[in-house]
């Protein structure tokens, strides 16, 4: 069994925990704009808004960089004084290192998850943890959903699915070293009935939450990418790589 398997703990909110790595050093939060574009309208679409996750970041941390692919939304909020890039977190290069990056329900959307993740990497500083957060594959209330309607609820912009240990995996094959899991409760509320199966087996809850190092290289040091960082001014926008 992991290490990390035998010390798995369960937050009320996963921001109570996230909190822990924020306060201090400089955090970088991946996924910052809040945009289901599939089923916004134009209005909502126009009018983009930070992730209730990046305002709460925005609110502990003194030194936070969102980023977001969305052009318009950065744009827009860059100009309400928001820290934000308009960037690709897959190949993004932002010229700097963190010591605390926040992927709060962003590797589910991602179709090259493993690229994201080593690139992730290069941008963590020597000792840096990512904070990461994704849906549960196993959550009890998709088994009801089953059960009822042969077909799960899936978010239109998914790609995958992941559990503990999948992702564990492959984080592992990324380059780095899992050293936490937390289970994170559905916070709608439900009948007895359907919340019962998670509080009797942890494996059902809605999410989960990972933290993750980079892997020792055998000299005491996470592992880096060779090549160099450009840096970009304030308010930078980085096209998406074609």
């Amino acid at each position: 069994m992991p290490k990390w398997l035998a010390t798995v703990t369960v937050a009320a909110v996963r921001e109570s925990v996230i909190a822990e790595y924020v306060r201090r050093g400089d955090v970088l939060d991946l996924g910052c704009l809040d945009a289901r574009r599939e089923v916004m309208s134009i209005e909502e679409t126009i009018n983009q808004f930070p992730t209730k996750l990046h305002e709460f970041i925005r609110s502990v941390s003194p030194s936070v960089v969102g980023v977001d692919y969305d052009a318009h939304g950065v744009a827009r909020l860059q100009a309400q004084g928001y820290r934000l890039v308009c960037a690709d977190v897959e190949t993004m290069d932002l010229g700097r290192r963190f010591d605390t990056i926040v992927a709060g329900e962003i590797i589910e959307h991602l179709p090259n998850p493993g690229c994201s993740l080593v690139n992730w990497r290069r941008h963590l500083k020597p000792g840096g943890r990512l904070v990461l957060t994704t849906p549960n594959a196993f959550y009890i209330n998709q088994v009801w959903k089953i059960l009822k309607y042969n077909d799960p609820q899936v978010h239109e912009e998914h790609t995958a699915w992941y559990d503990p240990h999948t992702l564990a995996r492959l984080l592992e094959m990324s380059g780095y070293e899992v050293e936490r899991l937390c289970w994170l409760p559905a916070r709608r509320t439900q009948g007895r009935w359907r919340v019962l199966p998670a509080r009797l087996r942890s494996y059902f809850h809605q999410s989960f939450l990972i933290v993750a190092h980079a892997a020792d290289d055998g000299n005491g040091h996470g592992r880096e990418e060779d090549g160099s960082a450009t840096e970009y001014p304030a308010g930078a926008v980085i096209r998406r790589a074609a």
